[in-house]
């Protein structure tokens, strides 16, 4: 004889069920985290980087906001899990306990329970990009003095990345690949004009590819408010507050700027932007 399947109200019991099951493991976990007096923080995130890779910063800045709270919160213990390249996975990964911080540009349209800590790990670096170009192309775009006149040529960009969204919806031509190293191949076959980059992150690029016929175009900005924060599960009050008054204290006393001043491509993107001759294009973000 065949069993009778589940009835509707008898499997949303049952998911219902799983589903408390999971919380109060979470809630247990971290309860006794608290009780062992060690505040325990997963990251996904290579442990031993180089200095030039953007996670490197991240990693050290948030170890950073731990150790000045030693002596409020306690002793602290960082462990690290492989990079989840793709962000909606990483993001579930929070929302159930398993990791408890990432770092990635603002957005307030996230559908996820998890919130940002409000004080900008890049200052203002990530608010500006600038065009990775043929170098034999700089005179058009030194004739680029508005988004008008940016609208006439095509960007490559990669599809899953943030800024394709508020660039589409400033009107620039985009030419998509799901592949970073592609977008140089394609940059030099003419398949678009320009690459953007945050400025911050085009150091190493312009080292490796000028022997291939790419350069820094020296004409202008790209700009919109695009802020980068640590993020953290809503509920996770304790954490939040700790890395909040962390980075607070980093600021206060120097700290935080010592470390941000000792990374080459930050460093290098502050010079930049203090290049006055640049035109800076403004996006409207639509958030």
């Amino acid at each position: 004889m065949s069993r009778n399947p589940l009835s509707a109200s008898s499997l949303s019991l049952v998911i219902g069920l799983v589903a408390f099951i999971f919380t109060v493991t979470v809630h247990a976990k971290e309860k006794q985290q608290q009780n062992d007096g060690i505040t325990r923080v997963v990251i996904a995130c290579e442990e031993n980087l180089k200095q030039d890779h953007d996670d490197y910063y991240y990693s050290h800045l948030l170890e950073l906001a731990l150790t000045k709270t030693v002596p409020t919160h306690g002793p602290f213990k960082l462990s690290f899990v492989p990079v989840m390249p793709i962000t909606n996975r990483l993001l579930r990964e929070i929302e159930r306990g398993r990791i408890h911080v990432t770092w990635m540009p603002h957005s307030q349209n996230l559908r996820y329970n998890i919130a940002p800590i409000p004080i900008r790990l890049l200052k203002n670096l990530s608010d500006y990009r600038v065009f990775l170009i043929r170098t034999e192309d700089q005179k058009r775009f030194s004739a680029v003095k508005s988004l008008t006149d940016l609208r006439k040529l095509k960007g490559g960009i990669g599809s899953h990345w943030p800024d394709r969204q508020v660039m589409e919806e400033n009107g620039l031509p985009l030419v998509l690949s799901m592949s970073y190293f592609n977008l140089f191949k394609m940059l030099k076959s003419h398949r678009f004009d320009y690459f953007s980059r945050g400025i911050y992150q085009v150091r190493i690029e312009v080292e490796t590819y000028a022997s291939q016929g790419i350069a820094l175009e020296s004409s202008l900005f790209l700009r919109y408010e695009n802020p980068v924060y640590f993020y953290v599960r809503k509920d996770n009050k304790a954490l939040m507050e700790r890395i909040e008054q962390g980075l607070k204290i980093a600021l206060a006393d120097g700290s935080f700027n010592e470390l941000f001043s000792s990374i080459d491509n930050l460093r290098w993107g502050e010079k930049l932007l203090e290049e006055k001759r640049r035109t800076t294009l403004q996006l409207t973000t639509f958030d």
